[in-house]
């Protein structure tokens, strides 16, 4: 790389990270404390038979904002799995700045005519969680640190 466009790229994540020190009224750092660069504000979870698809919404630190910026959302995806550590067959579909469409497949199994949906932990609570039923039904929550048991037919 030219040290032209290295400087560039140095400036640029000091002018963010100095814009963030000098405004805190614009930022606040209370949600990315103990090192994390996201923070969820919510989940969306909608099951349809076995599987789910997860809609999550998100803010970035502004380190993360410039880092993004430069590089591209995908360096999210690791960060984004790992939220849903306790989920398996995880797969992001779409990512972006503040927005990501995950499918988990095999999150609920099948009980008789009806479907199970065991308790999975996330790896930091989001501000509001919602939980779409099948039939269109919502049961929102806040701060959860995991899904609720849920019990469904299709």
């Amino acid at each position: 790389m030219k040290i032209k466009a290295i400087i560039a790229i140095a400036l640029i994540i000091s002018a963010a990270l100095m814009a963030a020190k000098l405004s805190p009224g614009i930022v606040n750092t209370d949600k990315f404390r103990e090192g994390k660069y996201i923070h969820l504000d919510s989940i969306e979870i909608a099951f349809s038979k076995t599987d789910a698809r997860i809609s999550i919404e998100y803010h970035l630190s502004p380190f993360a904002q410039a880092y993004i910026f430069l590089f591209g959302s995908k360096h999210l995806e690791p960060k984004i799995e790992k939220i849903f550590y306790d989920f398996e067959n995880v797969e992001v579909k779409e990512i972006g700045k503040s927005s990501a469409i995950i499918e988990v497949k095999g999150v609920s199994r099948r009980s008789d005519e009806n479907y199970l949906h065991e308790s999975r932990k996330f790896e930091m609570p989001p501000d509001t969680l919602t939980v779409i039923y099948p039939d269109g039904a919502r049961r929102n929550s806040e701060h959860a640190e995991s899904t609720p048991n849920i019990f469904y037919d299709v």
